[in-house]
């Protein structure tokens, strides 16, 4: 227990400096701007109202449990973000009510809160390596059950050090083996009275089938009593998550889970296409000189027209004309038809890759720059103003393809096809067909604006690394 003590006061401390630190930013900046001596911060005036906020901060962060529990990475952020921003509103009014120094400079204000927003969520980042270095970070963590969704679970809470899980054992009295190895891991496999042994502040992951579930209430009950948290992962593959509300009711012993599809609410749709628009309309004047010098580059290389426009598969099944820029030899369509007629082994490749050729001998020197780069999706920006695209939606199909893409047409028709999405983000070109089918139905199934924001971030850092692309 004294290291869940220690990991409480250190999230407290990391979210304290991150409020320090953003006032110091804020006010060298402001400095700055203002052409005054930068290197001077007053850290003496501390208004009753700065204090209050700074309590009020760690009040709604202990009530959100965001120094206890532990969430995915994204989730906490999530969370981190709407309680900044009602802080945020609250404050707003101090800009009108009071004139004085400080967080009621206008200036000053905006700036404090937009590196807050930033700061919080890095310098807690930050603290959870540092604790995790020095070994105060990890809780132990057993899995009951040893079948497919223990080892989902298993791979779904060991993969993030933030998260800071480390799997001790799997737990199952009729598993025939003492140990389970994983990878290059060696897992030992633990009887249940095995289990009662161990101390008390680990944490326990149900996993077991859905038929033996209910034949376990009373084991649950007993790991929920000694241990310090009880998780039950379900097996519900294929519903939506996202937004998905739990209701018990008072007396009964029944619990009722309500499924929404996000998407089909109005104003969840004009939310999205203001999404598309604004991220459209940012990066547009930007990128415009960029365009032209592509374009001009393409067609020094072979007099050709610097864009490739395709007919794809949008909403509704309608067919849209899709604008890249040409990243292949003028007469790449009639190659592929040559090795389609005489089976090729390069055709055979291409068929079995997903219709990708890692040395694509029809792509020109120009255009295997642009594809690591992905700059060659960049004239797809026009269709997103056009409405035939999202700036974040499933991958367009062609039209060939909807016929190996049958379990996923369903989602796929309800929203129109994005420059970025899921596959983009999950191994893009090396993505199965089938995986890519199940990506584009778990974002449309589970569509929120966050997840938007987060796609289009993770997207900067694959582009970035060029994770995936050829």
């Amino acid at each position: 227990m004294k290291k869940i003590v220690i990991q409480k006061y250190s999230l407290i401390s990391a979210d304290l400096f991150a409020v320090f630190l953003s006032y110091v930013l804020a006010t060298f900046i402001c400095n700055y701007l203002r052409g005054d001596n930068f290197h001077h911060v007053n850290l003496t005036h501390l208004s009753i109202i700065k204090i209050v906020n700074i309590i009020f901060m760690v009040i709604l962060f202990w009530q959100k449990q965001l120094y206890f529990k532990r969430r995915p990475n994204w989730e906490e952020i999530r969370i981190i973000s709407k309680l900044l921003l009602v802080m945020l509103l609250v404050n707003l009014p101090i800009l009108y009510i009071r004139n004085g120094e400080g967080l009621t400079n206008s200036r000053l204000f905006i700036i404090f809160w937009l590196l807050l927003f930033v700061a919080v969520p890095i310098v807690r980042s930050i603290c959870k390596l540092f604790l995790d270095n020095v070994g105060v970070w990890r809780r132990e963590l057993f899995i009951v059950g040893v079948n497919e969704n223990a080892l989902n679970g298993y791979k779904m809470l060991s993969e993030s050090n933030l998260l800071g899980y480390s799997v001790k054992g799997f737990v199952d009295s009729c598993y025939p083996h003492s140990e389970i190895k994983i990878n290059d891991r060696v897992i030992p496999v633990l009887k249940l009275d095995e289990l009662y042994q161990q101390p008390n502040s680990a944490e326990i992951l149900i996993c077991l089938e859905e038929r033996r579930l209910p034949n376990h209430v009373k084991l649950i009950n007993r790991l929920q009593q000694k241990f310090l948290s009880v998780m039950i992962l379900p097996q519900i593959e294929g519903l939506p998550l996202y937004g998905m509300e739990v209701n018990h009711f008072f007396g009964s012993e029944q619990l009722l889970l309500r499924l929404e599809n996000n998407l089909s609410s109005r104003f969840n749709r004009v939310v999205k296409l203001l999404f598309d628009y604004t991220m459209a309309l940012l990066i547009l004047p930007f990128f415009i000189i960029v365009i032209a010098m592509v374009s001009l580059l393409i067609f020094l290389e072979d007099r050709g027209t610097p864009f490739f426009v395709q007919p794809r598969i949008g909403k509704d099944g309608k067919l849209f004309h899709c604008i890249k820029f040409r990243t292949m030899h003028k007469n790449a369509e009639k190659m592929l038809a040559k090795w389609r007629d005489h089976q090729d082994p390069l055709y055979l490749e291409y068929v079995a890759n997903n219709y990708k050729l890692i040395n694509d001998p029809r792509v020109t020197r120009i255009g295997k720059f642009l594809r690591r780069t992905s700059l060659d999706e960049l004239p797809q920006i026009i269709n997103v103003l056009l409405a035939t695209m999202s700036f974040v939606g499933p991958r367009p199909l062609l039209p060939d393809e909807v016929d190996e893409y049958p379990d996923g047409m369903f989602y796929y028709s309800q929203v129109r096809p994005g420059i970025t999405g899921l596959w983009q983000i999950s191994g893009r070109s090396r993505t199965s067909f089938k995986e890519r089918g199940r990506l584009d139905g778990w974002y449309i199934k589970n569509w929120s604006l966050w997840y938007d924001i987060v796609i289009t971030i993770k997207t900067i850092q694959v582009v970035l690394l060029r994770d995936g692309a050829y």
